[in-house]
């Protein structure tokens, strides 16, 4: 069968994945490009004999190589490695959106234009006249709707007919004000005789980067070009000539020329709106509530509670039914057919416990997600982020950091994976390390029993403050990080889509999309986590499951001159932390099982075992100490690498210690 490869290139939220989900249904394939950490999807279908691949590239405003996602999008496009490129755009921001065409057209590539939410335009009363705005561009143009699925065959056929030359889009070069193009035209000319032997760009894009001071370029001229002192001397030079002129640096003075072109080219096409519509006022009015910090924060933190609210109401029964079928149901039956002790602890304490702890989170993450990208797709969420980005800079963080941190309180494994909204890595990369200093709902567990044996009267002030102290920390920790990880994409920019009623078919698609990438990568983490977790608790043979000479044990009592200096001199609760690797609230009920009195008793043993300062600080440690396996996988999956999660736990584990400690000796000056 005939192959066609079309890479989906275009803004972020213009339809791209929802071209895809249209094109190719639930067969899309979820990664991460080779080598670095920006989420691939790849889509296949079937048209006229054909199988059409579609490669959906990270959204992106721009060519110039400031984020990862443009570095992995121009990288691919440079490669050459597709048959056609369709350039999806938002017919409501055509302006906008014809800035990223204008570059693919300099860089010589001719897209096939996919005209997206048209339908949403003329809700506004506008219309698009898109025979003009393929004569202007001089590219095939194709009116769509990803939603309603208007369009999608004349765009797979259009697909068809440039892979097989049987429409050749010409495209039409983007020419600037005089002086700019006396500038872009020497730069050529000294660039010309100079060619490296198989130049592998196109000349013109490869001179207007280099005024926009595009990195990458500037080194491929360093590296390959004799003659670049000169080039860069002239650059300086043009820069020093025009800068009195238009009062702006070269790479802002391209953006602008650039703007103005793709604003002109909008207005010629783009008809009607002379009367406003009421939807249109509707939506003005309640940005100026929703973005507003004295009101959109109270909102903010409302439409959060639903959320959390919801997803766990939902959820608790289909996780209580999980729990029960694989920590009751399956090991009772398991246990009237496997008769050999250790091969029961395997498949009980290992393999069901594993799989069991993966299953569990389902329910939550699922309708976590659902719920999330229903507030995505009304167009809340941008709103939401853009309320919050003043407050967030001033720790190194943007408003994009606010979501993951809100949902950490919940569950940190989503809140992980909601990072991946985020355009700078630098600010993902600090969100990630931070969210596990949330108190997610799991650790609630162990508040409960130990504020409940210690600090009845003062339980209120007591879980506040666990929550706050993390919160502070963690900004903390945001702040000194942001130092070492200084992003070159301070700017916090977003675009706020109009509000509109989400798509189901979308919503639904992608939270399976999520929740089948849960199962298949972090799962597999948490699975062998468990499994090397059981070892350590069973061997050797004959110690008993978790026993005081089983290998956790004795690695209980290793680690027990750690731990006294926090007020801890029993082995039993250390241990119960390392279990707690698998999920928080196994705390609770591994320190039941190795006191011999179940959870219902164990208040009465840790007044006995503890002290009041020292349940202060092991609260505090449970607080900080390492996220579990879970949120671990997600860590690595999303940074791509081990190290950062390695560094991750490593940090935190420092910081637990650390502020245990002095909880424990500030607690023992203070009762």
């Amino acid at each position: 069968m005939k192959r066609v490869k079309v890479a989906l290139v275009g803004n972020p939220n213009v339809g791209k994945t929802a071209i895809m989900n249209a094109l190719a249904g639930t067969s899309e394939k979820v990664g991460n490009w080779p080598g670095v950490t920006v989420q691939k999807k790849v889509g296949k279908y079937h048209f006229k004999g054909f199988e059409i691949e579609l490669i959906d590239l990270p959204g992106i405003y721009s060519l110039t190589s400031f984020t990862l996602e443009e570095r992995v999008t121009r990288n691919f496009l440079l490669s050459g490695d597709y048959n056609v490129v369709a350039n999806v755009i938002d017919a409501t921001l055509l302006g906008r959106n014809l800035y990223l065409t204008l570059e693919l057209l300099e860089m010589g590539i001719r897209p096939v234009v996919a005209l997206n939410k048209v339908d949403e335009l003329k809700e506004f009363g506008f219309s698009v006249n898109s025979k003009e705005l393929a004569k202007l561009l001089r590219l095939p143009v194709v009116e769509v709707s990803a939603l309603k699925r208007k369009g999608l065959e004349e765009l797979s056929e259009t697909f068809l007919m440039v892979a097989t030359g049987d429409l050749k889009p010409e495209g039409f070069t983007p020419t600037y004000s005089e002086k700019v193009e006396n500038a872009i035209e020497l730069l050529k000319l000294k660039l010309k005789g100079e060619l490296p032997p198989n130049f592998p760009f196109n000349l013109r894009w490869f001179a207007v980067k280099l005024l926009e001071k595009d990195e990458e370029v500037t080194q491929y001229l360093k590296n390959h070009f004799k003659n670049s002192d000169e080039i860069l001397k002239e650059i300086e030079r043009i820069e020093k000539e025009l800068h009195p002129l238009y009062n702006c640096d070269l790479p802002s003075l391209i953006a602008r020329e650039r703007f103005l072109l793709a604003s002109k080219i909008a207005r010629k096409v783009v008809k009607g709106g002379e009367k406003e519509p009421e939807v249109e006022r509707l939506s003005d009015k309640v940005d100026k509530i929703v973005t507003n910090p004295l009101t959109g924060i109270p909102i903010f933190f409302a439409v959060m509670w639903a959320v959390f609210k919801l997803t766990f109401t939902l959820s608790q029964p289909l996780s209580e039914a999980i729990d029960w079928l694989f920590s009751g149901l399956l090991p009772e039956v398991v246990g009237k057919v496997i008769q050999n002790p250790t091969l029961l602890s395997l498949v009980n304490d290992g393999i069901l416990a594993g799989i069991g702890a993966v299953m569990v989170f389902l329910p939550v993450l699922a309708i976590l997600y659902l719920l999330m990208a229903v507030l995505e797709d009304t167009g809340y969420m941008a709103r939401a982020a853009a309320l919050w980005d003043n407050f967030m800079r001033k720790f190194g963080l943007s408003g994009a950091s606010v979501i993951p941190m809100i949902l950490g309180f919940g569950c940190n494994v989503p809140a992980v994976y909601a990072t991946r909204a985020m355009r700078s890595h630098y600010q993902k990369l600090i969100t990630m390390a931070i969210i596990p200093w949330m108190s997610c709902s799991a650790r609630l567990t162990v508040y409960t029993v130990f504020v409940a044996a210690f600090f009845r009267e003062h339980q209120a002030s007591v879980m506040l403050g666990l929550y706050g102290f993390g919160v502070l920390l963690a900004l903390g920790l945001a702040t000194v990080m942001s130092k070492f990880l200084k992003s070159e994409e301070d700017d916090f920019f977003i675009e706020l889509p109009p509000y509109k009623l989400p798509a189901w078919s979308v919503v639904v698609n992608q939270t399976l999309i999520e929740v089948r990438e849960f199962i298949t990568k972090a799962g597999t983490v948490i699975f062998a986590a468990s499994l090397v977790i059981w070892a350590l608790a069973s061997l050797p043979p004959g110690s008993g499951y978790a026993g005081e000479n089983s290998l956790v044990g004795r690695v209980g009592k290793a680690l027990l001159p750690v731990f006294e200096p926090i007020g801890i001199h029993d082995w039993k609760p250390i241990v119960a932390l390392i279990f707690g690797a698998l999920a928080k609230e196994v705390v609770v009920g591994t320190m039941g099982t190795l006191y011999g009195t179940g959870e219902s008793g164990l208040i009465k043993v840790i007044q006995s075992t503890f002290t009041p300062e020292s349940a202060l600080a092991f609260l505090v440690f449970t607080l900080l100490y390492i996220p579990c396996v879970a949120t671990i996988a997600a860590i690595k999956q999303e940074s791509g690498s081990w190290k950062f999660p390695a560094g991750v736990v490593a940090v935190e584990l420092a910081v637990a210690w650390s502020a245990a400690f002095l909880t424990y000796n500030a607690a023992r000056a203070i009762f």
